[in-house]
C-alpha cells in the first residue's frame, strides 16, 4: 500500500515539475445558442417565398481552439460541434450512425465533432517571416467577397519591412486525383503600405485554376451552364486595391477589384468558351455621431444578361461559393450586418438569406448572383443605452444589376430590410440579446413568368426574431 502511494506521489511530482513545459497551451472559443420564431426558414427555391409558414426552433454551436507551443512555434487545432436544432434527427437515427450538425435530440449521442483547422504556425529565426502550414481559415483582402473564413489546406507566409507588410499563399482547394493535374488551386499575394497607424493601402492578386472537370463526366460546372460530358476548365484572376483611413471623426474603408478569366471547353465537346470579365467596388464610412456610431456602406458587383439558358460570357465576380469544390458559404461578405438580404457573421446552421450565404433562396450562394450582379446600400446606428446594454438599428436595399435573358418579365428589386437588436452583457464573456428583422421581398421574386420556379409566385414579406445567448472564453 505504501509503495503504491509513493508511486502515485512520484507521478504527481513529475507532472508538477513538467508544468512549465506546457505553459504555452491556450484554449479559447465560444458557446452560442439561438432560439427562433420566423417565417423565413431556408427556402430551397424562390417559389417557396409564397405562403410562408411560421416556425420555431433552437440551434446551437460550440467552437474550441487549442494552441500548443511557445512564442515562436505553435500547433493549432480548431474544432466545432453544431446542433442544427434542439430535437434534431439524433434521437431517431440508427445507433452509432455518424452525421454532421446533429446530436441535439433525446439520447443525443452522435459522432459530430468537426475539424475546422489543423495547422502549424512558426516564425523563421532572425527574420520577420512567419508561416502557417496546414488546414487553416483564410479571408481575402475584400472583406470576404471572394472567400471569407474559408477553411483551406495550404501554406501562407507573412512578413513585414516597415511601413510595408506582405502575404503570399498557396492552397489546394480540391484534390481530384493525386496522379493527375485535375485539381482546384488558389494562389494569392498581397502587399499593404501603412504610412501611419491611421491609414492603409493594399494591393492584392488572386489566381484560381479549376481543372477538376477534366475527368468528371456529367458534373455541373457552376456557375456556368454544363452538359453531360462537360470537361470545362477554368482560370480566373483577380486584382484589387483596398484601403482604410481613420480619424477622430471615424473612418473610411473599401476596395475596388477587377476579375478576368476563361472557362475553356475541352475533351472534344463543342460548347463555346466563356470569357469572364467583372468588377466590384465597395465604400464604407463609420462615423462617431452623438452617443453612438453610424455606418453607411454601398457594394456594387457588375453583371450581364447572358444568353438563353444562361450561356455566353460571364460578367459577375466569381467567388469560391461558385466552384464545385467549395459549395456553400465560403464567400462571406457580411460586414453590412444584414439578417435577411445577405448573410450574417453570427449565423450558425439555419443561415437563411436572399443571396450570398449557404442557405440562400434558390441556392443563390454567391454575391455574383448567378451572373446578374448586384448592388446594395445599407446603414446602421448603434449606441449604449445603459452601462451593460447596447442597441442597434439597421436597414438596407438589394437589387440585381441585370436580368438573365430568360427573366425579361422580371424586375430587378430583390428586397428591402429593417433590423434591430438589443444586447445585455450579463458578465465578462456572457451576452444575451434579442434580435429582429423584417424584409419586404422585391418584385424580382414575383410570378411574372409563366413557367419555372417563379411561376405564379406572390412572395410574402418575411420576418425573423430570435434570442441569442453567447459565451466567449
Amino acid at each position: 500500500m505504501r509503495k503504491g502511494f509513493l508511486m502515485v506521489l512520484a507521478v504527481a511530482l513529475v507532472a508538477v515539475l513538467a508544468a512549465p513545459a506546457v505553459a504555452g497551451t491556450d484554449i479559447n472559443g465560444f458557446y452560442r445558442a439561438k432560439g427562433y420564431v420566423t417565417n423565413f426558414d431556408t427556402p430551397s427555391a424562390p417559389a417557396i417565398l409564397n405562403d410562408m409558414q411560421t416556425s420555431g426552433y433552437v440551434e446551437q454551436r460550440f467552437r474550441m481552439r487549442f494552441s500548443f507551443g511557445e512564442e515562436n512555434v505553435k500547433a493549432i487545432a480548431f474544432f466545432e460541434i453544431d446542433f442544427g436544432s434542439w430535437g434534431d434527427s439524433a434521437g431517431g437515427a440508427a445507433p452509432g450512425a455518424a452525421a454532421r450538425n446533429v446530436g441535439g435530440a433525446l439520447g443525443g449521442d452522435k459522432v459530430n465533432l468537426e475539424t475546422k483547422n489543423i495547422y502549424l504556425w512558426f516564425k523563421v529565426p532572425n527574420t520577420s517571416l512567419d508561416l502557417a502550414v496546414g488546414l487553416q481559415s483564410q479571408t481575402d483582402s475584400f472583406y470576404g467577397l471572394l472567400y471569407g473564413g474559408a477553411d483551406m489546406a495550404g501554406i501562407f507566409a507573412t512578413g513585414k519591412y516597415e511601413p510595408v507588410n506582405w502575404k503570399l499563399g498557396w492552397a489546394r482547394l480540391y484534390e481530384n486525383d493525386v496522379q493527375e493535374w485535375d485539381d482546384v488551386t488558389l494562389y494569392m499575394g498581397a502587399v499593404n503600405f501603412l504610412p501611419s497607424k491611421a491609414s492603409k493601402l493594399g494591393l492584392s492578386a488572386y489566381y484560381i485554376t479549376d481543372d477538376s472537370q477534366k475527368a468528371v463526366s456529367g458534373a455541373a460546372s457552376l456557375p456556368f451552364a454544363a452538359v453531360a460530358g462537360d470537361t470545362n476548365q477554368k482560370a480566373i484572376a483577380t486584382v484589387g486595391l483596398d484601403g482604410a483611413f481613420n480619424g477622430s471623426w471615424g473612418g473610411l474603408s473599401g476596395f475596388l477589384l477587377y476579375q478576368w478569366g476563361k472557362v475553356e471547353a475541352t475533351g472534344g465537346n463543342t460548347d463555346p468558351d466563356i470569357d469572364i470579365t467583372a468588377f466590384a467596388a465597395d465604400l464604407r464610412g463609420d462615423f462617431n455621431l452623438g452617443p453612438g456610431k453610424l455606418f453607411l456602406e454601398g457594394l456594387y458587383i457588375s453583371g450581364n444578361d447572358r444568353g438563353t439558358n444562361a450561356t455566353g460570357d460571364y460578367e459577375a465576380v466569381v467567388t469560391l461559393a461558385d466552384l464545385n469544390a467549395s459549395p456553400g458559404g465560403n464567400s462571406f461578405f457580411v460586414r453590412m450586418d444584414y439578417q435577411i438580404l445577405m448573410g450574417n457573421a453570427d449565423d450558425i446552421n439555419q443561415n437563411t438569406c436572399l443571396i450570398g450565404c449557404a442557405g440562400a433562396v434558390g441556392n443563390n450562394q454567391s454575391p455574383g448572383n448567378g451572373g446578374r450582379g448586384m448592388w446594395t446600400v445599407g446603414g446602421g446606428y448603434s449606441m449604449k443605452v445603459a452601462e451593460r446594454t447596447t442597441f442597434k438599428f439597421g436597414a438596407g436595399y438589394l437589387q440585381a444589376v441585370k436580368r438573365l435573358a430568360t427573366e425579361a418579365n422580371q424586375k430587378k428589386n430583390m428586397g428591402t430590410e429593417f433590423n434591430a437588436n438589443v444586447n445585455y452583457n450579463i458578465m465578462k464573456g456572457l451576452d444575451f440579446g434579442l434580435y429582429g428583422a423584417y424584409a419586404m421581398i422585391g418584385d424580382f421574386y414575383n410570378g411574372t413568368v409563366t413557367s419555372g420556379s417563379l411561376a405564379n409566385n406572390d412572395p410574402d414579406d418575411v420576418w425573423s426574431m430570435f434570442l441569442r445567448l453567447n459565451y466567449a472564453f
